[in-house]
């Protein structure tokens, strides 16, 4: 009778060792077996507790994707929004690879940024909003000395200071406002496509068009300064083709009205009289 005890004892906990011990697909390899409830606890990048996932498997088969601040989401509370999302919100997620697949004008990892436009078309920068405030050549124009910032608080104020991204275009003569500098840069437009043609002063007027002092840009707005950005003395405006062409923005070549010549189109032959 003892045998027979100890032998039902030993088959009902083999079967209670068997039946805690089967987890779906054995957790794939991909996650520890809860023997008590026979559940996966999955590992990081496999559904794990903390993985911000919008779908996970039992069985730790699908993979998570890498995550971001969202870029639109429901706000918590009056000054919190744009919370932890998989690929950002901006983004599908491939659960066979882990690899966000982005939406047309997002890159990164997570899709946690813009894409410039053209990538600048070979003649400009890529900047965050961060870079782009504390650089002296973006516009609006601003004095090198007084800088802008854009690096507050993530969670309640800047949150797209490191997300929102933007063309800063090459030159080959220095921008600004100081002396000697254009208030003009080389290449221009969204995506810097555009090349702006020789400057000149208009040989038909009195005055120099191409002097800036004490010139305001066109910001609608003063700066943190309260200054509408004037150029000093020797800051140059930029004319395209002395203003007797027109512009190929294109090619930046000048095409000279009947009487003008030159690179510039900043010559007078008698034709122009």
């Amino acid at each position: 009778m003892m045998r027979i005890k100890r032998l039902f004892f030993a088959i009902l906990v083999g079967v209670s060792r068997d039946t805690y011990a089967r987890c779906p697909n054995d957790c794939n390899g991909h996650g520890s077996c809860i023997l008590l409830t026979s559940s996966c606890e999955c590992y990081e990048g496999w559904g794990a507790s903390t993985d911000v996932s919008i779908k996970k498997a039992a069985d730790c088969s699908k993979r998570t994707c890498p995550t971001g601040r969202a870029w639109a989401d429901i706000p918590t509370s009056s000054d919190t929004a744009h919370a932890i999302a998989e690929c950002s919100n901006r983004g599908i997620c491939d659960s066979t690879t882990g690899e966000c697949e982005c939406f047309r004008g997002f890159e990164g990892d997570a899709c946690q940024r813009k894409s410039c436009p053209n990538d600048c078309s070979g003649h400009g920068r890529c900047l965050s909003m961060k870079e782009l405030a504390q650089e002296v050549t973006a516009f609006p124009l601003i004095h090198g000395d007084k800088l802008y910032t854009y690096e507050e608080d993530e969670t309640t104020t800047t949150w797209d200071e490191d997300m929102l991204y933007g063309c800063l275009c090459d030159s080959s003569w220095e921008v600004g406002l100081g002396a000697g500098q254009r208030r003009d840069a080389e290449w221009f437009g969204y995506d810097c496509s555009m090349r702006h043609c020789p400057s000149g002063d208009d040989p038909v007027t009195s005055v120099d068009e191409t002097d800036c002092n004490d010139v305001g840009t066109n910001a609608t707005r003063p700066n943190y300064y309260g200054e509408f950005g004037n150029g000093t003395t020797g800051n140059l405006c930029h004319v395209d083709c002395s203003n007797r062409g027109l512009c190929d923005y294109a090619s930046g070549l000048c095409h000279c009205f009947t009487g003008h010549y030159g690179e510039n189109c900043g010559s007078m032959s008698v034709l122009a009289l």
